[in-house]
């Protein structure tokens, strides 16, 4: 069976000026993974260094929405990820990742290592051709988010936190046919088929 491990890191964490607060936010987001996606998890997700954090899924169909939903709840913290699927090489536990052992915990580790060093800031290894394409799927995504404006950005959440286009007007003060100028010119539309393809594909490899 393949699982996928995922392992994240807190980028320049020790330059971070309320370190406090960033770890309960870190805590919390971590929980809220572990309870929600609860189902496919086959070791919690666990705080490990302070600044690091892993876990093992049996769905690495899920991996990307995770890391997309850690990303958000961080931001503007900037965080690398490693993600690798494989085989699992020692008995593991759900209340902690820590002891097991495996090629999937192996390729994460390496990846979060190669993220740390290169773009993307998310990196997935499974011993497959295909993962230069999904590495490269990641990297496009990243370019086009990173050209968005503030304003963009602000609008986009707005929209995939399930507001209108109608309602994010009247909550910015601009007009309707605006928002939909700033969704369009912030690659939205771009982007989520981009993480759409990845998510499908590995549904459709792995299963759910």
């Amino acid at each position: 069976m393949a699982y996928c491990a995922i392992i994240g890191d807190i980028v320049r964490s020790r330059e971070i000026s309320d370190r406090q607060e960033i770890q309960e936010r870190f805590i919390e987001s971590v929980a809220w993974i572990n309870r929600h996606f609860e189902n496919h998890i086959a070791s919690n997700f666990t705080i490990t260094l302070g600044d690091e954090f892993e876990g093992l899924l049996t769905a690495p169909s899920l991996s990307y929405e995770i890391i997309k939903e850690i990303k958000k709840r961080m931001d503007p913290v900037q965080l690398v990820f490693g993600v690798g699927i494989g085989e699992m090489d020692t008995r593991f536990y759900k209340d902690t990742p820590l002891g097991s052992d495996g090629p999937a915990y192996h390729y994460a580790r390496d990846m979060v290592n190669r993220a740390k060093n290169k773009k993307p800031s998310i990196c997935y290894y499974s011993d497959s051709p295909e993962d230069q394409l999904i590495n490269s799927l990641i990297f496009f995504i990243e370019s086009c988010t990173n050209k968005q404006t503030k304003k963009q950005r602000q609008i986009i959440g707005l929209y995939e936190s399930g507001l209108s286009q109608q309602e994010i007007a009247d909550t910015v003060k601009i007009k309707q046919p605006s928002v939909s100028s700033h969704i369009s010119s912030g690659l939205y539309h771009e982007i989520t088929t981009a993480e759409t393809s990845i998510s499908e594909f590995l549904e459709k490899k792995y299963g759910l």
